[in-house]
């Protein structure tokens, strides 16, 4: 085999989040060097660095490249396309790779606009594999879950089933360990891939049942504290688990006891978070996290009225989400609140328990007020769209369908919160980001920020509860001009607030590098 380097690269996107490291191509990278590739990874995001650098580093090795492998996903479309043209104009042998959940929904979108394959789905074996066929200039005619281009015909390969065995696969190399450290940003971890929920608007169950095989799989708890320790004497302090549902299939108290008691039996002391469903949360499941060091917890509550949640095809039902956010409160947790105010079909009546559910549920952690349905591409939500025609189709480098809102009050409720949140969206973002992402800080800067938080959720909600009064009141009412007044009303409050959490940043060595909320 010739020792050319492979590169796997992720792109800055365009995103109101902080960086953080990329697993996918830390996965990949452990894979590819277990069958003896030279592999380099260059996480632009985590590194900020823009294209034309990237596009510089890849080119002082030109001649020593076996592939170039990008991770492309809806906010940093737009410059993978720009990379992978800047490369093709300069050399067109330099074979692209493209993979992640871009190229798996718009894979023909990607091989015309000149990357040379695609990976759908789940990636270790197929960049193997493929690797392989490019290293000995042969068609990955055999290659499941790869795409390409061959006589000017599209051919996308069957795709593999999932890999149920994630013991066997290598840990994630961490080539970016020491600038997540050094940035205090999250270090992330995997424990289990898929989700065993079906909701209607999600991508993630998508992707994972493009392949036949168990939707959620999990790894051992030896395997999982084996990582957790190593990364533990690397000097790491706070991990998010970026599982899509922490808590599924065989994951039950007794499970969450012997998890809890292997990270105490080896003296592990880490500050966690994670994603759990609230069909999920129970008593004795909070009580075994909290002793692992879980602190925190993204739930997908995604709404206060029930006959939205079934409409999303939510298995957790009003009473779930409101048992797991009492429990959340009883042990302590932080507790992020996924939620989805706004889609197609809302009513007022709706907004109207959704006010007072939030309003009970004060304690919750929400990334502003206003929130609405996305519309992805291979969601049975858009597929559902598209076939009654009530999808406003976008392109695949913006990718973000849209819909118009059926009923007459809630669309000018939903243009009112929004030209709400748009004009407070940095402030909501970067008071939010240590908490949920979470950085590595002290127990009370993390108090400070919440607290923050929670003064924002209070405007909000005064804001929300007026709003939704004179719409009731005055069907006619000029709603931009209102919320502008708000604006103006509350801006000496608003700044106060922004001016506290700048220098909350600052006491904590933190940098936010984010920009303002683009999907607004």
């Amino acid at each position: 085999m010739e020792n050319k380097k492979i590169f796997l690269v992720t792109l800055s996107p365009k995103t109101h989040r902080t960086s953080e490291e990329n697993l996918g191509i830390e996965y990949l990278k452990s894979a590819l060097i277990e069958k003896k590739y030279n592999v380099d990874i260059i996480d632009a995001w985590l590194n900020e660095l823009d294209v034309e650098t990237v596009y510089k580093k890849i080119m002082d090795n030109e001649n020593e490249i076996l592939f170039i492998g990008i991770s492309s996903y809806m906010s940093n479309t737009k410059p993978t396309i720009d990379l992978i043209k800047m490369i093709k104009t300069n050399n067109k042998n330099i074979k692209i790779v493209c993979g992640g959940f871009g190229p798996t929904f718009y894979p023909s979108d990607y091989l015309k606009s000149g990357a040379d394959y695609i990976l759908r789905g789940e990636g270790e074996e197929a960049i193997c594999e493929l690797a392989e066929c490019i290293n000995s200039n042969n068609d990955p005619i055999y290659v499941k879950n790869v795409g390409y281009i061959k006589d000017n015909k599209i051919i996308l390969n069957e795709m593999r089933c999932l890999q149920n065995d994630l013991d066997s696969l290598p840990f994630p190399s961490r080539d970016t360990m020491d600038v997540v450290l050094d940035k205090k940003s999250t270090v992330n971890m995997i424990t289990s891939r898929g989700c065993s929920g079906n909701c209607e608007f999600c991508s993630v169950i998508s992707f994972f049942r493009l392949s036949d095989g168990k939707v959620w799989r999990t790894r051992s708890i030896k395997n999982i504290v084996d990582e957790m320790e190593m990364l533990y004497k690397k000097g790491v302090t706070h991990i998010k688990m970026v599982d899509d549902s922490f808590v599924d299939g065989n994951r039950d108290e007794i499970w969450c006891k012997q998890f809890a008691d292997e990270i105490e039996n080896r003296h592990i002391k880490l500050k966690l978070r994670g994603q759990i469903r609230a069909d999920k949360v129970s008593e004795a499941i909070l009580k075994e996290l909290k002793r692992a060091g879980f602190f925190s917890f993204a739930c997908g509550i995604e709404n206060g009225s029930q006959t939205s949640l079934s409409r999303m095809n939510k298995k957790a039902t009003l009473e779930d989400n409101k048992k797991a956010l009492e429990l959340f409160k009883k042990y302590g947790y932080i507790v992020q609140m996924g939620y989805i105010l706004f889609d197609k079909e809302t009513t007022m009546k709706e907004l109207e328990e959704n006010y007072y559910f939030l309003s009970k549920y004060d304690f919750a952690v929400t990334k502003g007020i206003f929130s609405e349905m996305f519309s992805a591409e291979g969601t049975r939500l858009n597929d559902r769209l598209r076939k009654n025609d009530d999808l406003i189709e976008s392109d695949f480098i913006n990718n973000n369908n849209r819909y118009i809102i059926d009923n007459y009050l809630v669309d000018k409720a939903y243009i009112g919160l929004k030209k709400w949140h748009k004009s407070h969206s940095e402030i909501y973002d970067m008071t939010i980001d240590p908490v949920t992402a979470p950085k590595a800080i002290s127990e009370k800067s993390m108090s400070d920020f919440y607290e923050n938080i929670m003064k924002l959720k209070k405007i909000d909600l005064q804001l929300f509860r007026e709003l939704l009064f004179c719409l009731k009141e005055n069907h006619k009412l000029d709603v931009e001009k209102y919320i502008e007044e708000k604006i103006c009303e509350t801006e000496i409050e608003y700044n106060k607030i922004h001016k506290k959490v700048k220098k909350l940043y600052n006491e904590a060595g933190l940098k936010y590098n984010a920009i303002a909320n683009p999907f607004i």
